[in-house]
């Protein structure tokens, strides 16, 4: 692919008319306290590669609190500070960020610690940057606003298809650039430059990503998952042999291949992170799965719904499904529920036709019934309305009720009131 450039010498109409009113309050009170300020990171990529940038990334030489604080204010919204690593981001109701930094560079006392940072020059901040595609920054600053700062050829390798590390050091000071290479990678069907792969495969040979708390590691296991189509970086992780530093006992299967590419063409309201990570783990013993997202710091909430999900599909597997055992489907989250529908449609999965045919069972036993009409017959709720909606689920799987007529024959005469 030849990469067409977009002409920046007049940045006002090249960049999008929604960026340009975004920014242009930032922009003014910068020039109006001459904080000089610049475009970065991978929202000047997207602008090259002439894509969106929903969230944006400015760096300021000088402190960026005072300039940070006032745009809180000018654009009304919530200000989160990170003062160790002097960055401060502004979160929008409709999801956007916007992260105003101080130009800075960055010290790592041993591999995968999280760095010292020192206020620097732009030219220090954009080579602190994992990749040279992502170290590319754009003027904002009246005198020469537009120009484009390249001081490390990230241009070129956009050009040339390159994803490209600075230094023999970069992945070894970070191991979680390893994620983001094959992130960028599958997103753009890029290459690594050589010397960026022998530097990567030194740095899962000496295993420093297992360095990584399970927090850093849930911050790049997201973004991964939320690709347009996170298939291509997985892939990528899984010839390297990099995908047990995300999830221990990970595989790449052909049943992931086959559940994500259904599931992404169908693009349905269930497609939600836990919808991806319930596809990513289809294939690990759920207690194994559980541990790992307790490890990695997810919501609670999250795990409980995770677990119950893999356990449903593993009875479905087993062909042990017993709806005794079961939850009350009205307490299935509609991600469970899409999941397991899925599940038991591919064949990698499921190879027998049992699995879908119970699964289809258990929604259809369901009661009629519900609570308030129950307690309308006469029964107060407490233990008997356990005993009667697990009897009624029993006998619906059984087949033997149908209508609502048949569950309330069903219960008057099986739990009589006057016994």
């Amino acid at each position: 692919m030849v990469l067409s450039m977009p002409r920046l010498s007049g940045v006002r109409r090249s960049l999008p008319k929604e960026l340009r009113k975004f920014l242009a309050p930032l922009i003014e009170k910068a020039q109006s306290t001459q904080t000089p300020l610049y475009l970065v990171g991978g929202c000047v990529r997207d602008l090259f590669l002439g894509k969106m940038c929903l969230d944006v990334d400015v760096v300021a030489e000088g402190l960026a609190a005072p300039l940070a604080k006032a745009a809180a204010r000018l654009y009304k919204t919530k200000l989160i500070t990170h003062e160790p690593f002097l960055t401060h981001t502004l979160l929008f109701s409709d999801g956007r960020h916007l992260d105003i930094a101080t130009a800075r560079s960055e010290t790592y006392p041993e591999p995968a610690a999280l760095p010292i940072v020192e206020p620097a020059s732009l030219q220090d901040d954009l080579y602190r940057r994992d990749f040279s595609i992502n170290a590319i920054a754009l003027s904002l600053n009246a005198e020469d606003f537009g120009q484009v700062w390249d001081p490390f050829g990230g241009v070129e390798d956009l050009r040339n298809e390159k994803i490209r590390a600075f230094h023999s050091e970069s992945f070894k000071d970070d191991p979680t650039r390893l994620f983001r290479a094959a992130r960028f990678a599958g997103r753009f069907g890029y290459d690594l430059e050589w010397r960026t792969r022998e530097w990567l495969m030194e740095c899962i040979n000496e295993q420093l990503p297992s360095r990584l708390s399970g927090a850093r590691v849930r911050e790049e296991l997201i973004p991964l998952l939320m690709e347009k189509d996170p298939c291509p970086a997985f892939r990528l992780l899984a010839q390297w042999g990099a995908l047990s530093f995300l999830i221990p006992n990970l595989k790449w299967e052909k049943s992931h291949e086959t559940f994500f590419s259904q599931w992404l063409r169908r693009n349905g309201k269930g497609d939600s992170l836990m919808m991806r990570l319930l596809i990513l783990l289809h294939a690990i013993p759920y207690p194994k799965a559980v541990g790992c997202l307790n490890h990695l710091m997810f919501p609670q909430k999250m795990v409980e719904q995770i677990e119950q999900a893999l356990a449903i599909l593993a009875r479905l597997r087993e062909g042990a499904l017993v709806p005794a055992e079961m939850p009350d489907r009205k307490t299935l989250s509609p991600e469970v529920e899409a999941f397991i529908g899925k599940a038991v449609t591919v064949r990698q999965i499921t190879p027998r036709k049992t699995p879908a045919e119970q699964w289809q069972r258990y929604q259809d036993s369901v009661p009629c019934l519900c609570g308030k009409e129950i307690r309308n017959l006469g029964y107060k709720p407490g233990p008997m309305f356990t005993k009667i909606f697990d009897a009624l689920r029993q006998a619906r799987w059984e087949g033997k009720l149908r209508t609502r007529e048949e569950e309330i024959r069903f219960i008057t005469e099986t739990f009589p009131l006057n016994a």
